[in-house]
């Protein structure tokens, strides 16, 4: 994470600013802290300073969090913005959502802050790139915000008791989903066949970021119902494949619940941003398969080859605008090519690669598919997984009954 970066608190009151300095700071002493008590204070400051992150309270006099950072939007794009509000709030951002990078809901504890202001430099490293950024402008605001996926998002980050209430509630209303994630749950073993765990039990059983990963795929992709190998959306099924191969290598690992979850979350989504360019540019989708299968190379140099990102890049900016933990961003961002990754023994890292080698390679074409990538034997090596390796790989195999879509 770079440091030196500079963080802008918004807050009309100064009894949590000064809060905010005594924590904040003992956590991050590198980074640059700046304090304002209204918005249009904020808003000179940044004229004067700029800041890499804006962290603003919803409710304040005069110009509330989302009207300031609708300003910060057009005036300073490339700023980092997230929106502190209070569950009575939900109506009230929802016309700054477009200009929301994230929402934290209060009460959160300092590492939330931290974690989020993490997640938001990641992104404003995104937000560098123009031909990234285009691809973010031309996304509906439906798409780049689904609405079915922030309204699950804020009842997860809402701590109080009415939270159980609500997620049934958000369950009736959304069936699909819930028949979405039955399918996956039945895949990996976690229940039987004839099993409907709630809404609840289901967040209990994969964690947080894994029902938000399967939400963001049900939203983007139409909200299917009913899931049977006959009927299920290709790129649906390729991400619950993705999914189960991730998690179940985990498993064998040992690894912990939490850390299931990451990998899971991953895998589902690191092909969310592919989907998101065949949907608002797809002639340069079309352009860069034709590059991979004429030059006999693999994807993520013939994306940059004909469209200047990969979808790894988009992938992970669109998880970092989503909320997702920095782990999961990571992951996404390097599971073609883990040895360029920052972390530099990362397992979570590992086991979304490993998923993804085996289910290109267990999957439709496999010969000519798996041909173009090598194998990044420095970075498993690192790892020290090279007997691990086989291991998975067997597992893997087993699999490849319920691997008849290419991946």
């Amino acid at each position: 994470m770079p440091e030196n970066v500079s963080v802008l608190f918004v807050d009309d009151d100064p009894n949590v600013l000064s809060g905010l300095r005594r924590r904040i700071m003992s956590k991050r002493p590198d980074w640059k802290l700046r304090f304002c008590t209204s918005g249009a204070e904020a808003l000179k400051n940044l004229d004067l300073q700029g800041a890499d992150v804006i962290v603003s309270d919803m409710r304040m006099p005069e110009m509330d969090g989302a009207e300031l950072l609708r300003t910060v939007a057009r005036k300073y794009p490339d700023t980092a913005r997230i929106l502190l509000s209070g569950y009575s709030d939900e109506k009230a951002i929802q016309s700054g959502s477009a200009a929301t990078h994230h929402f934290l809901m209060k009460p959160c504890s300092d590492q939330d802050v931290i974690h989020a202001i993490e997640r938001g430099l990641i992104l404003r490293n995104y937000l560098r790139d123009p031909l990234l950024i285009d691809i973010l402008y031309r996304m509906s605001a439906t798409l780049l915000w689904p609405p079915v996926f922030q309204r699950l998002h804020t009842i997860l980050q809402h701590k109080a008791q009415s939270s159980e209430k609500e997620l049934l509630e958000f369950s009736r209303d959304k069936p699909g989903f819930i028949d979405l994630a039955h399918e996956l749950a039945r895949r990996e073993k976690l229940i039987l066949p004839t099993d409907t765990p709630d809404m609840v039990a289901l967040i209990d059983l994969f964690g947080p970021e894994s029902i938000k990963a399967l939400c963001v795929i049900w939203a983007v992709h139409g909200q299917q119902t009913g899931f049977t190998l006959d009927n299920i959306e290709q790129a649906i099924h390729r991400s619950l494949v993705l999914g189960q191969m991730s998690a179940e290598i985990a498993r064998l690992d040992g690894l912990s619940h939490e850390t299931i979850d990451i990998v899971r979350a991953a895998a589902i989504l690191c092909h969310i941003g592919l989907n998101i360019m065949e949907q608002v540019i797809p002639e340069k989708v079309a352009a860069s398969r034709n590059h991979a299968d004429r030059d006999h190379c693999d994807i993520i140099s013939a994306e940059i080859g004909s469209i200047g990102v990969s979808h790894p890049g988009v992938s992970a900016c669109l998880a970092a605008l989503w909320g997702f933990k920095h782990e999961v961003i990571e992951d996404i961002a390097f599971h073609h090519r883990p040895e360029a990754a920052p972390t530099q023994n990362s397992r979570s890292l590992l086991i979304v690669y490993a998923a993804q080698h085996f289910a290109r390679k267990f999957g439709r074409d496999s010969d000519d598919r798996t041909s173009k990538y090598d194998r990044a034997a420095s970075f498993i090596a690192r790892c020290n997984a090279q007997q691990k390796w086989a291991l998975w790989e067997q597992h893997c195999a087993s699999l490849r009954d319920s691997l008849p879509l290419a991946i």
